[in-house]
């Protein structure tokens, strides 16, 4: 056994990390039979600068159970690849004058020796960049087979346009109505936008939400945000019948009240819409679509309405208006729906506002009108989310592999063909589309009848790469230009184990539930019968400073570099973990900082010292025999630590886990307290029994600290190998009775 009497982290932490290097030990294995599968699947970072604390916490959680999973003997894949397109990376390019591409391979060069400075165990072999085109070529293949099978379509939406810089900006660019660049007034237009169809997947992903709470294997933060996202609405709806043998279907929430309603609201994008608009209101209603709903206030009282002039027989005969307003997508999708202004708030504020609807006296506080239910009513279901816009008028971003001929209309770009390639060297500068100035990208010929033609410019939004960004890491990265898809490697790791993210990631994990499905119906994933790409999934809150979000204005950003820097990874890792359980959110303190770094350097020094004191210990029977009581409490005390631990952490509740050790370290040295004042000092058969604690202790806090705690094992005598040091206890071998000592 060697001696290390001080803990140097930054002596240890170089030096262990190149060891698993050498060793390869965070290849992802090939899995024997009878071997539990886990793939981890961390977050995908943009690359837009360095690593913050947001992206620590969330590796470090992610890593500490793919090394739980390791020890326990299972098969581990721990992947991961750069969200590299899109408009924060294209936006500090421009700032810095210089080609997106370049910044991104910068970017990610950074970030990925802060990952290995922090040790975390991916296999770094197989991480890949969603800008590669090895990568987008499968974006555009999965555009083009959604697109075959009616999931994306292309219709006219709102944008935001400076007509000083002729270019789109993004919602974050609009600053009070002005340019981020130029400062001028921006004005919204209609213009062809490709949109992705998840409606016919949403009462899917409904039955499956139960199913995932069943499996246990989701926290609750995850499944809210799911259940938040679909936005599903519970209620009756009804036939009502208006001029013409016209009929319209409406929903509401309010079973009771359905009798009671006084007007019909419709959504703009109703498909029925234009057949109950009159001629008067026609333009009215077109204001509104080109006003759109994101640049109006959201509340009942002011956001926009139109009523149409047309009526209709509403539930207790009468003729009562039907009106347009975006607050039904907002509350329902994009459906109709009774305004009952007696029992609803929100519908109230609309009624006062139209002119052709009375408005029933407010209730007293307690009472209400009486019930009025529709005898003819059905149950219904509606639901909130819907589809969305995928293209951007960005130049960073995965080309769309449309043509655009004017006989033919779009046509997409052959397969074979694929991938359109997005120039490397495109410099934007904030000002017009790039790509549409590239007549050696723009000009192309129709594949289908062979005449002139374009290529659509607008590129795809990076949500659109991450409907799969969870798929590349499960194929070895010599097979992904032919075989993305349909490898036999995805067989043995999909669905991933369990999504380690930010809470912020729900509306992606939502669709990528969505395109999985999708996928299965269509072929590639066929083998995973309930479409779910995750089995398990834990959100996560966000990192703050002095109760504030982080940001260099306020001047409170952590740095994670010179955290390591001055105090170590190990405690870094701790402190992030230790903090603040992951549904909570974690507002960084020095005080974790000093927990950890006095707890790793004390269990440092205790282990380091009790290592060398064995030497000069002699076994003496009698005094063995009298404390063996002892020992076998501390074994129990070492079984009850290691279930806590154990049970914690299989749920990645790392912030309990690391508790449990910290609580069992003050189990470990209380023994040795009670044992020196029964005899004065420890027998070696005492000493020996707390060095297997010791051990024991070392290979639970391993997931969590991994440098300091293969040390601590090698100085424990443990063999420095894979194979002997990431082994998570399943018992505790704490020898307790004298005579086998």
């Amino acid at each position: 056994m060697t001696e290390r009497r001080r803990y140097e982290p930054q002596e240890i932490e170089p030096a262990r990390q190149q060891t698993w290097q050498k060793r390869g030990d965070f290849d992802a294995p090939k899995p024997q039979d009878g071997q539990e599968r886990v793939y981890v699947k961390p977050s995908s970072p943009f690359t837009s600068g360095n690593l913050h604390m947001g992206h620590v916490r969330d590796y470090s959680i992610g890593d500490a159970y793919a090394r739980f999973r390791r020890g326990r003997g299972d098969a581990v894949l721990f992947g991961f690849g750069f969200d590299a397109f899109g408009l924060p990376a294209e936006l500090a390019a421009i700032e810095r004058q210089e080609p997106p591409a370049d910044w991104v391979a910068q970017c990610g060069e950074r970030m990925l020796g802060q990952m290995q400075r922090l040790g975390f165990s991916f296999d770094y072999d197989r991480v890949f960049y969603s800008s590669d085109e090895g990568q987008y070529r499968w974006s555009q293949w999965l555009f083009n087979t959604l697109w075959e099978r009616d999931m994306i379509y292309r219709d006219d939406a709102t944008v935001d346009w400076c007509d000083t810089c002729q270019t789109t900006l993004a919602s974050i660019q609009v600053e009070d109505g002005r340019c981020w660049r130029c400062h001028n007034e921006v004005r919204l237009i209609r213009r062809p936008t490709w949109f992705l169809r998840i409606t016919p997947y949403l009462e899917e992903n409904d039955r499956n939400t139960q199913a995932l709470v069943e499996g246990g294997r989701w926290d609750e933060l995850s499944l809210a945000t799911q259940r938040y996202i679909l936005g599903r609405a519970d209620g009756v709806e009804l036939d009502l019948q208006g001029s013409g043998g016209r009929s319209l279907t409406v929903f509401t929430p309010h079973r009771k009240f359905a009798g009671l309603a006084s007007f019909v609201l419709l959504s703009p994008r109703h498909p029925e819409v234009d057949a109950w608009i009159t001629d008067e209101a026609r333009e009215e209603l077109e204001r509104m679509r080109s006003g759109g709903w994101d640049r109006s206030a959201r509340d009942a009282r002011s956001v926009p309405l139109v009523d149409t002039g047309a009526s209709i027989a509403g539930p207790a005969g009468e003729q009562i208006p039907v009106v347009i307003s975006p607050i039904v997508d907002a509350r329902f999708g994009p459906t109709a729906a009774l305004g009952i202004p007696a029992i609803d708030d929100a519908d109230r504020d609309l009624a006062e506002r139209l002119e052709r609807v009375e408005v029933p006296p407010a209730a007293e506080e307690g009472e209400g009108p009486a019930p009025a239910p529709v005898a003819d009513a059905r149950e219904a279901t509606r639901y909130r989310a819907n589809d969305f816009s995928i293209s951007r008028q960005r130049s960073w971003g995965t080309p769309i592999p449309v043509i655009l001929c004017e006989d033919c209309g779009p046509q997409p770009v052959p397969e074979e063909d694929l991938p359109v390639v997005l120039p490397r060297d495109i410099k934007p500068t904030g000002e017009g589309n790039p790509l549409a100035e590239r007549p050696d990208f723009v000009d192309v010929e129709c594949p289908e009848c062979g005449a002139a033609a374009k290529r659509e410019t607008d590129t795809l939004d990076c949500h659109f790469d991450a409907l799969w960004l969870w798929v590349p890491a499960a194929v070895p990265p010599e097979a992904r230009d032919e075989q993305m898809f349909t490898h036999p490697d995805l067989h043995e790791w999909l669905p991933a184990e369990r999504l380690v993210a930010g809470n912020d990631s729900g509306g992606f994990v939502f669709d990528q539930r969505v395109v999985t499905k999708a996928l299965r119906d269509i072929g590639p994933f066929s083998f995973m019968a309930d479409g779910e790409p995750f089995a398990g999934c834990l959100f996560h809150e966000m990192v703050i400073a002095d109760g504030r979000k982080m940001s260099k204005h306020l001047g409170n950003v952590v740095n994670p570099d010179e955290l390591v820097a001055e105090h170590g990874a190990d405690t870094v890792r701790l402190a992030v973990l230790y903090a603040a359980g992951p549904a909570k959110t974690l507002n960084w303190s020095e005080g974790a900082i000093k927990f950890a770094s006095r707890f790793l350097r004390g269990l440092w020094n205790y282990t380091h010292e009790r290592v060398a004191g064995l030497e000069g210990l002699t076994h003496d029977a009698e005094a063995a025999a009298d404390t063996e009581h002892m020992r076998d409490r501390l074994r129990k005390w070492c079984e009850n630590g290691l279930s806590r631990i154990t049970e914690d952490t299989a749920e990645l509740q790392m912030h309990k886990a690391i508790r449990d050790i910290t609580r069992l370290f003050e189990r470990i040295q209380d023994f040795e307290k009670r044992v020196i004042k029964r005899r004065g000092a420890l027998d070696r058969a005492d000493a020996e029994a707390q060095l297997a604690a010791l051990v024991l202790l070392a290979r639970t806090l391993l997931p969590f600290t991994p440098h300091v705690a293969e040390e601590l094992l090698v100085a424990l005598g443990v063999e420095d190998s894979l194979e002997t040091l990431e082994v998570w206890p399943e018992a505790a071998e704490i020898p307790v009775e004298a005579a086998a000592l």
